[in-house]
């Protein structure tokens, strides 16, 4: 039951202001009287699909991700062990987590900047068989 009240507040809190940090919102959490570590928040923040991306300006905050479908990959080129991913702007930190989600054996992980980012194939892995179970998973959404 309180994880579910807390779910709640962060989404309100979400919802109210532009929150850029897991120790901002911990602290407004805090005020509501939710105690929380950080490890506990982060697993809420994945559990709701809550990502960091573009706000107006060139801030960032936090938002909830309600459906994945449509995920705003624009391309995806494969060079060497690696997958070169671009976005629409600001949404490459969201993709990248959802494809940390995705648990592909294969990818190491992600690194994302604003509109590219780039996955880390495994050495011993296929990148060009990656890139297609990649692609069927995100037409899959």
């Amino acid at each position: 039951m309180e994880k579910q009240r807390r779910h709640q507040a962060i989404l309100e809190l979400l919802e109210q202001a532009n929150i850029s940090s897991q120790e901002q919102l911990r602290r407004r959490l805090s005020r509501m009287g939710f105690d929380v570590t950080q490890a506990t928040l982060s697993r809420d923040l994945k559990e709701l699909n809550v990502v960091k991306a573009a706000s107006d300006g060139a801030a960032y905050k936090y938002t909830v991700l309600d459906n994945w479908r449509g995920l705003p990959v624009r391309s995806c080129q494969v060079s060497a062990n690696l997958l070169i991913l671009h976005t629409e702007p600001g949404m490459a930190p969201a993709v990248a987590y959802r494809i940390d989600d995705f648990r592909i054996e294969g990818i190491l992980g992600t690194v994302a900047g604003e509109d590219t980012l780039l996955a880390v194939v495994a050495e011993g892995f296929d990148a060009r068989r990656i890139r297609k179970e990649l692609w069927k998973k995100v037409q899959a959404l």
